[in-house]
């Protein structure tokens, strides 16, 4: 019992919570019988499915030797982004959960329906960008010759591969999860957008394990020459705190998940909760799964994006960017 006063305790002081209300605003209960409504012939699964062959086949495209296929990959990574948007501008505004979404469980809540709108807008304005970027390679005519391992001043085809998976399927995961998160309970669909989520996220998992093993193996090229020392010093920690966030999320998913009395989806398999449900543990869990690491996780990335295209359309150096891709 004083576990989890301490615990909400120290909620309320990281949220701005009201003590009296703590406890019915995170509504994390745990003791769960950990079932759940799978959607009928498995289409959250084939969703899924789609999304990770979707990802895989752009990321391959996008470093392919001939340049109709980097071409094609970008038109991918295009059709990828303005699906994301088609899918927030036609479906989750006329669903209404923007207006009306689940009570709040903290007041971060309440910044979720914007951050959706961000991110359409976003999606839309790369995918436009990405476009532009693919009609322009479809002009190109040289090859790209990459070894399977990375090289002193850019990195081979498997890290590439590994990098650009691992990305889309990360940057996918974000809007459905904040979306998962507001959509009211008992909503038909809500379970759907969990498996989903769910299987992404133990797909970024692995990919990040095998990209970490695959780094033993072969040497990570220098940075681009054209850095200052300031940047480089930059560089280095906004790809440390990344690498710490695709490990953190989906651990912190897993267990959150697991002391809320839920199972783990992977596609149309369910691994049901390693241990008993827990309060305490769903709502400590919950704090850096939900809260903390997702908001420093946008700045990181917003960071990184900003500066590689900042080296490549403003400091015009554009061996910088060719390091990953093209």
């Amino acid at each position: 019992m004083n576990n989890l006063k301490w615990t909400y305790g120290g909620l309320v002081v990281l949220l701005a919570m009201e003590p009296a209300l703590a406890s019915e605003a995170i509504n994390l209960s745990a003791g769960n019988d950990g079932s759940a409504t799978r959607i009928e012939n498995d289409l959250d699964s084939w969703t899924a499915f789609a999304i990770v062959v979707t990802s895989l086949v752009t990321a391959w495209c996008m470093n392919a030797v001939s340049p109709k296929a980097r071409s094609f990959g970008t038109i991918l990574a295009s059709l990828g982004c303005l699906a994301v948007a088609a899918w927030f501008f036609l479906f989750v505004l006329g669903t209404g959960i923007l207006e009306n979404p689940k009570p709040n469980q903290t007041p971060l809540d309440s910044a979720k329906p914007t951050l959706l709108w961000l991110q359409g807008i976003v999606a839309l304005a790369a995918g436009l960008f990405l476009l532009l970027v693919g009609i322009r390679q479809s002009g190109e005519d040289k090859a790209l010759e990459l070894k399977t391992e990375n090289e002193p001043e850019r990195y081979g085809r498997i890290s590439r591969l590994l990098h650009w998976s691992t990305a889309m399927l990360f940057i996918a995961m974000i809007p459905m999860g904040i979306f998962a998160s507001i959509i009211p309970e008992g909503t038909d669909y809500r379970n759907a957008y969990y498996v989903v989520h769910k299987t992404i996220g133990v797909l970024v998992f692995v990919l990040l394990a095998t990209r970490l093993i695959w780094n033993l193996g072969t040497r990570r090229p220098a940075l681009a020459e054209s850095l200052n020392p300031v940047e480089r010093k930059l560089a280095h920690w906004v790809h440390v705190a990344l690498y710490g966030f695709l490990f953190a999320l989906p651990v912190t998913g897993f267990v959150m998940t697991s002391f809320h009395g839920y199972p783990t989806f992977f596609f149309i398999w369910e691994l049901p909760p390693l241990w008993a449900s827990s309060d305490t543990g769903t709502i400590a869990w919950g704090l850096f799964h939900k809260y903390l690491l997702p908001y420093v996780l946008y700045i990181t990335l917003g960071a990184h994006i900003l500066g590689a295209l900042k080296h490549h359309y403003i400091d015009k150096h554009p061996q910088a960017i060719k390091r990953i891709v093209g």
